[in-house]
């Protein structure tokens, strides 16, 4: 049985909300709860997490996807290469496999373009690297208003963060309340810094 520890950020408060439970279900049972009806869920996955389904596996599992380029610095950032991100277009049963890494799981009514996430990712995280976390760091203007998102632990698929606006927030938390998890615990304490 996992110990799942899940932080939720209301845009515009301090105040974080965590939540711990524990289940023998996998992580991608708890992303897929927080997904709220009428909303498409689209991943994002950074190259340096990408190895575990190659762009190549994925076409060959009918897998719809974008490829983001972008120019990355080199170790001691002496040098630029260009790196591949992947963005997974809505697919009600696909989760990318998770090994380690911050995944971004982006909910929105509308359809979105590669452009669309291209430029919002260049604004809220321009050098992704140490940005993309489940503390929130970054995620001050989401794409529209009704928008939300979770970014999983480096680490940890059972640790991830949602932040969005309030009455999204609640949403996700009371779809957990309901779910008679064991261990069930609900803590508020305020962001520091």
């Amino acid at each position: 049985m996992s110990q799942f520890i899940l932080q939720f950020k209301t845009l515009g408060s301090k105040i974080i909300t965590r939540m711990d439970f524990n289940s023998k279900k996998p992580a991608t049972e708890f992303i897929g709860l927080t997904k709220l009806d009428g909303y498409k869920m689209y991943q994002y996955i950074q190259s340096g997490n990408n190895y575990a389904m190659t762009a190549e596996e994925l076409e060959t599992e009918n897998i719809q996807f974008e490829k983001l380029f972008r120019e990355k610095k080199t170790w001691f950032g002496l040098s630029k290469k260009t790196v591949t991100d992947f963005l997974i277009l809505p697919n009600k049963n696909f989760y990318y496999p998770y090994e380690f890494g911050s995944y971004l799981y982006i909910f929105t009514k509308q359809d979105r373009t590669k452009n669309d996430f291209e430029n919002w990712l260049n604004k809220e995280f321009p050098s992704r690297f140490g940005h993309i976390d489940e503390r929130f760091i970054g995620f001050k203007n989401l794409m529209s208003e009704d928008d939300y998102l979770i970014a999983t632990n480096h680490d940890l698929q059972h640790q991830f963060g949602v932040v969005g606006k309030k009455k999204i927030i609640e949403r996700v938390i009371s779809k957990f309340k309901n779910e008679n998890l064991s261990e069930f615990e609900l803590e508020n304490y305020e962001e520091t810094s």
